[in-house]
């Protein structure tokens, strides 16, 4: 079963947080009516590394994740509605203000992260030429899988950058307030799985 997240914006006017967010009204029939912010105009990449440093344990835990601190107590109306419309299937409620993202994105720049799998003789043999290099071609690590029987695959462990997990995704979310007015922002999210 899949894990998606639910991520919506917020910026600080005028003493409260309000949408930054574009809802619109939906009705799915039996009573299913309300508004949400459309697939196609919110965050919605499946990430699960990113999932995981946003929220502790969501799908994956980094030394340097944020713990899930659950709904702000004040979040705007829509989003208030949106969690509660979720219910139970809602989980890893949290929330994190723009300059904690951008300072996330700068550490993870730095920062490498484990992994460990299976991965093909010949693959693993160009990837190891690629980081012995000097100038890695991080696009060798796919495609690799966790356990196989194939006496074609080896096991190996390598740090990569952590950027190259979660860097570009972070970017996009923080990208999403370019231009944005207000005081203060943030995203508040959850999952669901």
């Amino acid at each position: 079963m899949g894990c998606d997240i639910h991520l919506y914006k917020e910026k600080f006017v005028e003493g409260k947080w309000v949408t930054a967010d574009e809802w619109e009204a939906y009705d799915f029939g039996d009573d299913d009516k309300g508004i949400e912010v459309p697939w196609k105009k919110r965050f919605t990449e499946r990430n699960y590394q990113l999932f995981g440093l946003l929220s502790k344990g969501v799908r994956s835990v980094h030394p340097f994740s944020f713990e899930p601190r659950g709904l702000p107590f004040d979040p705007c109306a829509e989003i208030a509605q949106e969690a509660e419309r979720w219910g139970e299937d809602g989980h890893s409620h949290s929330y994190l203000f723009l300059h904690e993202l951008n300072a996330m994105l700068r550490y993870v720049e730095a920062k490498t992260i484990p992994i460990s799998g299976m991965k093909d003789k010949e693959g693993l043999e160009a990837l190891n030429a690629s980081i012995a290099s000097g100038s890695p071609n991080w696009d060798l690590l796919w495609p690799y899988c966790q356990w196989t029987s194939s006496d074609q695959y080896v096991e190996f462990n390598v740090d990569v950058p952590a950027s190259l997990y979660f860097g570009e995704s972070l970017q996009k979310i923080i990208d999403g307030f370019e231009g944005m007015d207000g005081e203060n922002h943030r995203i508040v999210f959850f999952f669901d799985n």
